[in-house]
């Protein structure tokens, strides 16, 4: 052996002592690929490799899309380690495994772990998951909002993340009284777009069924509504179903509520495809075609949307892209605290088989 260190090697003792001396300080962007390759006479593939080994050793963020920046080493917590804490409402099925798949895979590329909660969307339960995180000394805290339309009785604590410096982002929603980044699809929009295929394929008597407790259902409703005043049609209160997290079986089942909606209206706007695939089942149990008698909108595009024979038509929710884009956030707001970021993912409509024209 030469004795001679290798030239990545060289490149991360050079950022080291730049960061230690304050040449570059916490929040700068570092010098490009391009140029690190061309000071030190190295490959591309060289410069990552090193870029990567002081992402891991946690002197350095990469954010995709704006290049890699200096960590604050402050936000490391007592013990070394960096830990993001992701309260969902539901982790192990629908569309929850993806967001966290996408947020997971951001967070662990640059030397963070994740610990997950569950609010089963319930306050009592939300307000243990943030008292369990509020001891485990974390650098930064994702979550999926609870009953977001409701006032919620656990913003003591949230200011109590704020007073500890700790960045909070929201997802999917927001909460009154408690001013905070968030990242969510454009639900108006995507209420619009669903109501709006239905409008084009001539239909007039259209129902539709929304969550009540969460800002996702208004704003899903709002876009709706929009779509019906555009083309003059009217909205019938009698063909609008209101549900809430407690009373969905009540709602959503054969005889129920939706009989109304069943007989008065040609086609349904169904707030997710949970909803949807009940009806589904409900209708066929009537031996009314989907299609030809019936036509039914979905939101999410979640394996659920295919599970029937009648595969739905839906508005498709980002999934993992909103994890990731959450991801790269809190990594914006790990650089420069008190930042505050809304991004609004805009929606796709997916169309499949359960619409089509007026019979």
């Amino acid at each position: 052996m030469n004795g001679k260190k290798p030239k990545y090697q060289k490149l991360i003792e050079y950022l080291k002592k730049t960061i230690i001396d304050s040449e570059l300080k916490s929040g700068d962007k570092i010098p490009s690929e391009n140029a690190l390759s061309a000071k030190f006479n190295i490959s591309r593939h060289t410069v990552r490799k090193a870029l990567g080994e002081l992402v891991n050793e946690g002197w350095l963020i990469t954010i995709q899309g704006k290049g890699t920046f200096v960590r604050d080493t402050k936000t490391n917590n007592g013990n070394g380690r960096r830990i993001i804490g992701i309260m969902t409402t539901y982790l192990s099925d629908y569309i929850f495994p993806s967001i966290i798949r996408g947020i997971d895979q951001v967070l662990a590329g640059n030397g963070y772990n994740i610990v997950l909660c569950c609010t089963n969307n319930r306050f009592d339960t939300e307000r243990i998951c943030l008292n369990n995180l509020l001891n485990q000394n974390i650098n930064g805290l994702i979550v999926e909002t609870t009953k977001s339309a409701l006032p919620n009785p656990n913003l003591d604590l949230y200011h109590m993340f704020r007073e500890r410096n700790i960045p909070v982002l929201f997802m999917h929603g927001s909460y009154k009284g408690f001013d905070a980044a968030s990242v969510y699809e454009d639900d108006v929009e995507a209420g619009y777009i669903a109501a709006k295929h239905l409008i084009e394929l001539n239909h007039t008597k259209i129902g539709c069924i929304f969550k009540i407790d969460d800002k996702q259902g208004h704003a899903r409703f709002e876009g709706f509504v929009k779509a019906h005043r555009e083309n003059n049609l009217m909205v019938n209160d009698k063909n609008t179903i209101w549900f809430d997290t407690a009373d969905l079986a009540y709602k959503i089942k054969e005889n129920g509520p939706v009989e109304e909606l069943i007989n008065e209206c040609t086609a349904i706007v169904c707030y997710n495809d949970q909803i949807a695939l009940k009806m589904i089942d409900i209708v066929r149990a009537k031996n009314i075609p989907v299609p030809d008698r019936l036509s039914l909108v979905s939101f999410d595009d979640s394996d659920l949307a295919t599970a029937s024979e009648i595969k739905m038509t839906t508005v498709a929710h980002p999934k993992e892209k909103l994890g990731i884009e959450a991801a790269n956030i809190m990594l914006k707001m790990l650089l420069k605290p008190g930042l505050k970021v809304n991004a609004k993912i805009k929606p796709e409509l997916i169309i499949r088989a359960s619409t089509g024209p007026v019979s």
